[in-house]
């Protein structure tokens, strides 16, 4: 009887798949198709080729859902959250609109297919797609909720704690999953150099009549050495994927995900905080701003170098040795601010310090004094946005006592910075006020988008916040 249910559930749900992605593919072609009519209309472009934009918009519909299955993505909707189901629907519009791109350019088509047309097809496609995969995880939730539709039935093996622990975890996912909890204790497990037939026999039927989708094994450290084979061994006998997860937080396994370098099956346990696109990206945007800055403020620029010159004996520019991108030695640019330099006794600037000169106190008031270092931007030295760059010294002093400090120049130190717009600028004369900065400068380095620096820029230009501690 149970067996029947569950046969007539999962071809209940393959039905369901079916259905959205027939839903998907009905969708995306039909916005396809009127995006690039209403496009023809409102641009007053020649007449619209129906029979080529329909032919096209049908095969948008079919490579996006195609895409999407190859990828599993409507096979995997009870194990994945909203989000990751939402936005993979859109990377599978994106790689759509490659594919139909690479395809007009080989054939040559590009004279009969517009290219406007293209880019309003591959947005309206997109925020479609976005649309029906949010749509549908919200029924497919509601209908699992309800009992019209089976759940992804997990069960975890491991300890009580451990058990208690993951099941609360995968209830606040929000995915279909309905989970089993099965813990047993590994301890005894381990103490053995194999598992007896009882309890070994007893784990199975007890897993077997349950009858789980997926097993996911709590692993402990000092299970890692024998204990997990000789449970894979036995439970291997269910129908059912199984999984691992280390539950020991002091080490790295628990966030790695897998990847192949050369062939070589490898665990990833850590990336660099920019892909190379996100770096092309903000180099391109890097370059742009320093040069249309060193253009639109050359004549603060001449009248800045000047007054320093007039205002005090000494050179124009003040450049110090600061760390930079992977912790190398970089010279930054400045405007002189002080009537003497720092000379070999490092130690920053203070509210009332005699050392600055009058033009000096209007430049750090203002960030006049930083302008020079758009050169540094230019030379590829420095960002318009990341952690600002600090002296050697001061580095030195505070990288002991902060275990991540290290971290904010696996990015190249920026003009502005996001912890310069919520006001940890300034001296940091404790601890605290370091610890402060490290962690704006650490957020800004895990969460770094194009608009994330464009709200910095902004903040820098126009946020009170900023200038509160410049002395």
């Amino acid at each position: 009887m149970l067996r029947s249910r569950r046969a007539a559930f999962s071809r209940r749900v393959s039905i369901v798949f079916f259905t959205i992605g027939a839903v998907e593919f009905f969708c995306v072609a039909a916005a396809a198709f009127a995006s690039a009519w209403l496009y023809h209309e409102l641009a007053s472009t020649p007449s619209l080729r129906v029979k080529v934009y329909l032919l096209a918009s049908c095969f948008v519909g079919i490579a996006e859902v195609c895409i999407a299955a190859m990828a599993g993505q409507f096979l995997h909707l009870q194990k994945q959250r909203e989000i990751r189901f939402v936005s993979a629907g859109v990377g599978a519009a994106a790689m759509t609109f490659v594919v139909l791109t690479s395809l007009l350019f080989i054939f040559k088509l590009s004279d009969v297919y517009s290219r406007g047309t293209l880019i309003v097809q591959f947005v309206t496609c997109s925020m479609v797609v976005g649309m029906v995969r949010l749509a549908a995880y919200r029924a497919f939730q509601k209908a699992a909720e309800s009992g019209v539709l089976q759940k992804q039935r997990v069960v975890l093996v491991g300890h009580q704690d451990d058990c208690e622990e993951y099941e609360n975890q995968l209830r606040r996912s929000g995915a279909g999953i309905e989970v089993l909890s099965c813990p047993i204790l590994l301890d005894a497990v381990s103490a053995r150099p194999a598992l007896d037939r009882a309890t070994g026999a007893g784990l199975v039927e007890r897993c077997r009549f349950l009858r789980p989708d997926n097993i996911i094994l709590l692993v402990d450290r000092k299970h890692e050495d024998g204990s997990v084979g000789m449970l894979l061994s036995l439970l291997r006998q269910i129908p059912a994927d199984i999984y691992a997860v280390p539950t020991h937080r002091d080490i790295f396994w628990a966030t790695a995900q897998t990847a192949e370098i050369g062939g070589l099956a490898t665990f990833a346990l850590s990336r660099k905080p920019l892909s190379m696109f996100d770096l092309l990206v903000k180099r391109t945007f890097d370059i742009v701003v320093a040069i249309a800055g060193l253009v639109v403020m050359s004549p603060l620029l001449l009248l800045s170098a000047l007054a320093v010159k007039l205002d005090s004996n000494g050179p124009v520019f003040f450049i110090q040795t600061r760390h930079g991108y992977n912790n190398e030695a970089i010279r930054v640019l400045k405007f002189r601010t002080m009537y003497v330099s720092e000379g070999d006794e490092f130690r920053q600037a203070a509210k009332g310090d005699p050392r600055v000169t009058r033009m000096g106190r209007i430049f750090r008031a203002t960030s006049i004094d930083e302008l020079p270092q758009l050169w540094n931007i230019l030379r590829g030295d420095m960002s318009v946005v990341g952690p600002r760059p600090h002296a050697v010294t001061h580095n030195e002093l505070f990288t002991p006592h902060i275990d991540s400090f290290d971290r904010r120049h696996t990015v190249k130190p920026g003009l502005t910075g996001w912890a310069q717009v919520n006001g940890y600028r300034g001296e940091t004369n404790t601890l605290e006020k370091m610890q402060n900065r490290i962690e704006h400068d650490l957020y800004y380095i895990d969460n770094w988008s194009l608009l994330l620096d464009v709200k910095i820029i902004l903040l820098t230009l126009f946020s009170g916040k900023t200038y509160r501690n410049a002395w």
